[in-house]
């Protein structure tokens, strides 16, 4: 078992196919300039093609270098994929903002909730999301890895806002985590879903529909867990 590339989750390499047989030692994970430019070139690629079409040969094309250069920092298209996920959770935990408790509850998690509907709903994440559910049902950990990278991440996230508020005694909640999970679910109601099968809210209604959306989650959440 080994980590991946800016990654807190372990991966287990034997189980990840290659395409280069035996590889030759990988440089440190540091973002290095030849990294940025395989990266960029592996996501524009997954874009446009998917990433089951995509070959390590058409990455390599695409991003400017060997093959060999390639497999230097990739041992397949799998690494690139998960490499690609931890910097859209570092993007998307950035966009976010913080989650803090000292401010008005029900304004910050609308605030929280359309920030994270309207990173969810972009088209590369939609794509990645995509991408990651055929991925997974063949090779289970990389879906796992996804997971944890995005949704497992924003889970802990809320739960530990959530213990806050109610060790303030604002809320009255027996299990953080799990109201975390349904509060999430609330925000991504009657947009996410739809939205992977091509059904995204058009341009002209987006933000309206998000705002919609986000508010009836947060408000029916609180009728739920206010104290008091």
């Amino acid at each position: 078992m080994s980590r991946g590339p800016g990654s807190d989750v372990l991966i287990d390499r034997s189980a990840l196919p290659s395409e280069a047989g035996d590889a030759p030692a990988r440089p440190e994970a540091g973002d290095t300039a030849k990294r940025r430019q395989i990266i960029d070139g592996a996501r524009a690629l997954f874009l446009e093609r998917g990433f089951d079409s995509a070959s390590m040969g058409e990455i390599a094309r695409r991003a400017g270098v060997s093959k060999g250069t390639l497999y230097v920092y990739f041992e397949n298209k799998e690494q690139l994929f998960c490499a690609i996920m931890d910097e859209e959770r570092r993007t998307h935990l950035d966009r976010l903002g913080t989650l803090d408790p000292d401010r008005d509850t029900r304004e910050t998690l609308i605030a929280f909730g359309r920030a994270l509907v309207t990173f969810i709903l972009k088209t590369k994440t939609v794509a990645a999301m995509r991408a990651a559910i055929a991925i997974a049902e063949r090779m289970p950990e990389v879906g796992r890895a996804f997971y944890a990278r995005g949704p497992a991440t924003t889970i802990s996230t809320m739960a530990t806002y959530l213990d806050r508020k109610v060790a303030q005694g604002e809320l009255v909640i027996a299990d953080t985590r799990l109201a975390a999970t349904q509060l999430l679910d609330l925000y991504q109601t009657s947009l996410v879903r739809p939205a992977l099968f091509g059904l995204e809210p058009s341009d002209a209604e987006f933000d309206e529909r998000v705002e919609t959306v986000v508010t009836a989650g947060v408000d029916l959440f609180l009728r739920a867990h206010k104290a008091g």
